[in-house]
């Protein structure tokens, strides 16, 4: 196992700059040397010097890759179809594409899910302070006045503290959950119970389902423009989904494909896309542009996973601040109501 793995925006940069190399007539253990010379980890820097002396002893360029343990298997795959098919500048800048999108779709997702996670946890800690630390005072100040707050108002309050803490004690227990859940991915161990709530997640999120496409239809595209089966392409892009829903559908269609159906009704059968993507589909099969088509479909599926995630963050923060609002316009009614009781007597 390689010390330096490529992950997101480093396997992008990656390969946009042996794209740049290529397409500038350098030689490629030389590029390879002169990204080890730029490198700015030690172990990056060994690991390109590495490939440029297998890759100058006349090894191919994608059993370089492989034998280094650091890229994804869809990287050497297509490296070696790019090699053997004389076009690998072209694919590598088209890796670079896929990942650059990818990256930027991931974050994206993060940012939508961090950024609600932490409104909920600021709102618990701000009802659960007020319920335990706010009332109190207020309680004590009264009593001290002579005045009793109501019976409603003082099981408000505890009940109000009660909850408030145990849904921050629930909260911070599955911010725990989630740190482990994520260190031991990390470490490629998987927990089963945090991946089958995964699991659930992807299946009935239109967000997941969204990304899961534009990953099947960016593949698929990029293997039908290098000239690979559109079967065998297939077969590619289903070990790149991960929702398994998704992963379904590509099974049903590969199944009608081998049982002799045409790339149009096998797609429209499997329920993998949309009638307006099988109407995309049926021009490019006709024209032979399927490539072409596939971009625009994996393009589509971007915007929609974009759409879905502004959507849930539109829908999440009125909801959370009107919840913010109400609390505390109960708990200001459960305080200024004796107060006006105690003007009213003083009046």
């Amino acid at each position: 196992m390689a010390e330096k793995v490529y992950t997101g925006r480093e396997l992008s940069a990656f390969c946009l700059q042996v794209s740049i190399l290529l397409k500038a007539a350098v030689p490629l253990d030389e590029g390879l040397y002169l990204m080890a010379d730029d490198a700015p980890t030690e172990e990056e820097k060994k690991l390109l010097h590495t490939m440029g002396e297998d890759v100058e002893l006349g090894d191919p360029f994608f059993e370089s890759l492989e034998r280094t343990g650091a890229f994804p298997p869809y990287v050497v795959r297509m490296a070696k179809l790019g090699q053997q098919s004389g076009t690998l500048d072209q694919m590598m800048e088209s890796l670079a594409d896929y990942y650059e999108k990818e990256y930027y779709m991931m974050k994206n997702i993060r940012n939508a899910i961090t950024y609600p996670v932490m409104m909920v946890g600021m709102l618990l800690i701000v009802l659960f302070v007020l319920f335990t630390r706010v009332m109190p005072v207020f309680e004590q100040v009264y009593t001290q006045l002579g005045v009793q707050m109501s019976p409603l108002s003082q099981a408000a309050s505890r009940l109000g503290g009660i909850l408030s803490g145990a849904a921050l004690v629930v909260f911070v227990l599955l911010a725990v959950a989630v740190a482990v859940a994520a260190i031991a991915a990390g470490a490629g161990k998987k927990l089963t119970i945090a991946h089958k709530l995964m699991e659930r997640l992807k299946r009935n999120s239109k967000t997941a389902r969204a990304a899961a496409g534009r990953r099947f239809t960016a593949v698929l595209a990029l293997t039908i423009r290098s000239g690979m089966e559109l079967e065998k392409g297939m077969a590619l892009a289903r070990e790149l989904v991960d929702n398994s829903k998704v992963a379904e559908k590509i099974d049903v269609c590969s199944e009608k494909l081998q049982e002799g159906e045409n790339y149009y009704e096998a797609m429209k059968e499997s329920g993998l896309f949309s009638s307006f993507h099988i109407q995309l589909i049926k021009v490019g099969v006709r024209s032979g542009k399927m490539d072409e088509v596939m971009q625009n479909i994996s393009d589509d599926y971007e915007q929609q996973a974009d759409a879905s995630i502004d959507a849930m963050v539109a829908r999440l923060e009125p909801t959370l601040v009107a919840v913010l609002a109400i609390a505390v316009g109960l708990i200001l009614l459960s305080v200024m109501l004796p107060l006006a009781g105690i003007l009213a007597g003083v009046g």
